[in-house]
């Protein structure tokens, strides 16, 4: 699971690949035409345009080919990292956290505790799922690395050690197009 800081350094790896591929990619054009394109502050021609296509096409293509290389979000590898998924921290709700099983009143889902450490989690199938079954993530993890984990589980739980920060459910998460 990749935090958000790591995706941000992967979309600005990726970015400036792409940049510094595409613009190597001009600079061949420019010295195979023999220098004479113009496409920008002084003038305008033919070979600058042709540059500047080429430019182009290697920057888009070199941004596809990184996008399914290090499975960035669109959104964080175009804008080189500024902009990225929220971490999970931000999207968990609290869950109730139960010291013995006579607390629970069979409804929503929560942790149950045994001297202050998570043992199982009540709510989520009909038994009592051991801590050790349930998916945990760390807060910093981006809300975008959890798609796999929602393949085989409804709820994904935030924790840091032992203190439970809360969880995350599938259906809402995917509802409001928070893995896009």
């Amino acid at each position: 699971m990749r935090t958000v800081k790591e995706l941000r350094l992967a979309g600005l790896f990726s970015y400036l690949a792409a940049l510094v591929l595409g613009l190597l990619a001009s600079l061949l054009v420019h010295a195979l035409t023999g220098g004479g394109g113009k496409f920008g502050w002084e003038g305008f021609n033919f070979l600058g345009l042709l540059e500047g296509v080429f430019f182009l096409l290697v920057f888009t293509f070199t941004l596809y080919l990184a996008q399914g290389a290090v499975r960035v979000p669109c959104g964080t590898l175009l804008t080189a990292g500024l902009a990225a998924p929220r971490p999970v921290r931000a999207v968990a709700r609290p869950v109730p956290l139960l010291e013995g099983l006579e607390a629970y009143e069979g409804r929503g889902v929560a942790v149950l505790l045994q001297e202050g450490r998570p043992v199982g989690v009540l709510g989520l199938s009909d038994q009592i799922l051991p801590w050790e079954e349930v998916p945990v993530v760390g807060p910093e993890v981006a809300v975008t690395e959890l798609g796999p984990l929602f393949w085989h589980h409804p709820a994904v739980f935030v924790a840091e050690g032992d203190r439970i920060l809360g969880v995350v459910f599938r259906d809402p998460l995917l509802t409001r197009g928070g893995m896009a």
